[in-house]
């Protein structure tokens, strides 16, 4: 009876996908409908990997910029590319299946909602982002997650040859990719932290591992009695100077080359350090704590930047994935108030406050020696 119901269902069954539910699990379309749903939605995460390479791949080559003008044809995008006609508009007839880019009824394809922040000039935009989280040396270290899985260690320097940040020394475009991809991430943070803290009762501060100083900067910028110095490698610490220069506050920054493992320069009120305690694990992170420790006076103030995980809270961005990055890369890890809290005792630091920056996932923790 049952295999005679089975056979009945599926010759009046039009959809090929509703067809692999098994009879006794039917209960109705509302149900059908659902599962439907949720096979289609699983096998755009199937194809994730694909996806993002396909999409480094088109921003890298500029896609984007080229349509920012108006539709192109493949045709006309691979004779000023030089590329292949045929597999670019593949790539492309795919890419807009996930609404990167749209396809017209005369075969042009044109920028969508999506692809106008993978150009270059777009403000926000995620360009540096997407070529820097899917190049080479990040996914052949993903690759390696089921053995990070087994004993928690990255396979970054073993895949590489190194870790992270040395290759940027030798690697200038990763660098650069790097530096930028961190104020398209955090970008629209800076501001909310500027906002959200009150740096009034500092005469000066230097942003430990600033990066390329978008921070800094907006916390200068909204205290013009605060000068500021940014401490970070040296081949980042250049493109800091000329991103610090370029807004005008030149004169009322300096910028320091060096190594927060080594030393952390002395003789400031605020030792800032945004989204780098996240970057190691807990022995590293107590070497850097540690560094700072030296370098405040008794009456300096750590001030240390990063999302402070609540379990079971969404944060309303990409962090649960960046989590997993800092994991693949650095070995590092978004960490609970908990594990703050026993991160900086080991360190010889007080808490003296969480300061929950408003309209954001980042918080300030402030430490005293």
């Amino acid at each position: 009876m049952l295999t005679q119901l089975h056979q009945n269902m599926t010759m009046r069954c039009h959809n090929r996908d509703l067809c692999l539910i098994a009879p006794e699990k039917t209960v109705g379309m509302t149900m059908a409908k659902k599962f439907s749903e949720s096979y289609h939605r699983l096998s755009n995460l199937m194809v994730g990997a694909k996806v993002a390479i396909a999409l480094r791949t088109v921003t890298g080559l500029g896609i984007a910029d080229e349509l920012a003008d108006g539709p192109k044809t493949a045709t006309q995008l691979a004779e000023k590319l030089g590329l292949s006609e045929d597999p670019l508009r593949r790539v492309l007839r795919a890419l807009t299946q996930f609404g990167v880019f749209t396809e017209t009824t005369e075969g042009e394809f044109q920028n969508s909602e999506l692809s106008e922040y993978l150009r270059e000039d777009s403000d926000p935009s995620l360009r540096n982002s997407i070529l820097f989280l899917n190049d080479d040396v990040s996914l052949q270290s993903w690759l390696r997650l089921g053995d990070t899985l087994k004993d928690g260690q990255s396979r970054f320097q073993e895949v590489n040859g190194g870790p992270l940040f040395s290759l940027f020394g030798t690697n200038k475009p990763l660098g650069d990719h790097f530096a930028k991809c961190m104020r398209e991430l955090y970008g629209t943070e800076a501001g909310k932290i500027a906002q959200g803290f009150d740096f009034k009762s500092f005469g000066n501060v230097i942003d430990v591992g600033g990066v390329q100083g978008h921070v800094l900067a907006a916390i200068l910028l909204k205290n013009p009695d605060l000068t500021g110095t940014l401490f970070d490698i040296k081949p980042t610490a250049e493109l800091a100077r000329e991103f610090l220069a370029s807004i005008g506050l030149a004169e009322r920054t300096d910028v320091v080359g060096g190594d927060f493992f080594e030393n952390v320069p002395g003789g400031f009120d605020a030792y800032l350090v945004k989204s780098v305690i996240h970057d190691w694990n807990d022995q590293k992170a107590i070497e850097i704590l540690q560094q700072c420790k030296r370098a405040m006076a008794d009456d300096s103030r750590l001030l240390i930047v990063e999302e402070v995980v609540v379990p079971g809270q969404s944060v309303g961005n990409p962090n649960r994935l960046v989590d997993l990055d800092l994991m693949i890369h650095l070995g590092g890890k978004e960490r609970t108030e908990e594990e703050y809290r026993a991160l900086l005792a080991e360190g010889g630091l007080t808490v003296e406050d969480m300061v929950p920056i408003a309209d954001s996932f980042f918080s300030v923790i402030v430490c005293s020696r």
